[in-house]
């Protein structure tokens, strides 16, 4: 089968992404990690794969940077919670992914982590099942993310570059909130606004809260019903 030739779908991961992005262009988006941002373009201009893990709270800029990896053309998005060995080799046999994005992969049971052992250390994937075996090669790399290592195979972990992240303080949190969401084009006082609600009010530190009150918001009044009402239904 050629490289470049991805058939077939399977439920567990995430259809391609359609959308071409410029590498040299990635994590514009992203407030500093700027030694972080020079070692994902090293990796991705690397002749051969060079695989990512990014170990940190819910509230690190580890779900920023995956968020960029999927814009990359031709990669794949799954859950580590969702993926089970024998789904994973069927989705490699039929996709051949160039960028395969695991989220949580502590959450991969492991035995099912296995799978991924010889796609990164030799870009093999072979299976034998009902006595028929097929193997395959294929260039893939693997970025990840992780709230902690405990649960992961160490052969598996030792596949990686390890990149340990800690939680935002408030102004670094706030910059990369009023960033993106400038970006996305909310006005910059209503983004400084959920910023400050999600942070203070909702007592959240996940940046996906900052994006979905600044896609609903449209004033700084809309900001605080938003933020008032979400906190009267948490649980």
């Amino acid at each position: 089968m050629s490289e470049d030739l991805p058939v077939g779908v399977h439920e567990e991961i995430s259809q391609p992404t359609e959308q071409k992005v410029d590498k040299k262009e990635m994590f514009e988006s992203i407030i500093g990690y700027d030694d972080i941002k020079r070692l994902f373009a090293m990796s991705l201009s690397s002749d051969k794969p060079v695989h990512i893990l990014l170990v940190g709270p819910p509230a690190s800029a580890k779900t920023l940077f995956m968020l960029e990896c999927m814009k990359l053309e031709r990669s794949y998005f799954t859950l580590g919670s969702h993926s089970t060995k024998s789904g994973m080799i069927d989705y490699l046999f039929e996709k051949r992914p160039r960028y395969l994005i695991v989220d949580e992969i502590e959450h991969m049971p492991m035995k099912d982590q296995t799978a991924l052992l010889s796609l990164m250390e030799t870009g093999i994937v072979a299976e034998t099942k009902f006595q028929k075996t097929r193997n395959t090669q294929m260039k893939t790399w693997v970025f990840a993310t992780s709230n902690g290592t405990d649960r992961m195979l160490t052969p598996l972990l030792s596949r990686f570059v390890v990149l340990h992240f800690k939680q935002y303080s408030f102004a670094s949190f706030a910059d990369i909130c009023t960033h993106l969401l400038v970006r996305e084009g909310v006005a910059s006082d209503v983004a400084a606004a959920v910023s400050d609600a999600v942070w203070n009010k909702l007592k959240s530190k996940d940046i996906r809260d900052c994006i979905k009150l600044g896609r609903l918001a449209k004033t700084k009044e809309d900001v605080e019903w938003l933020a008032q009402t979400m906190r009267t239904y948490r649980q």
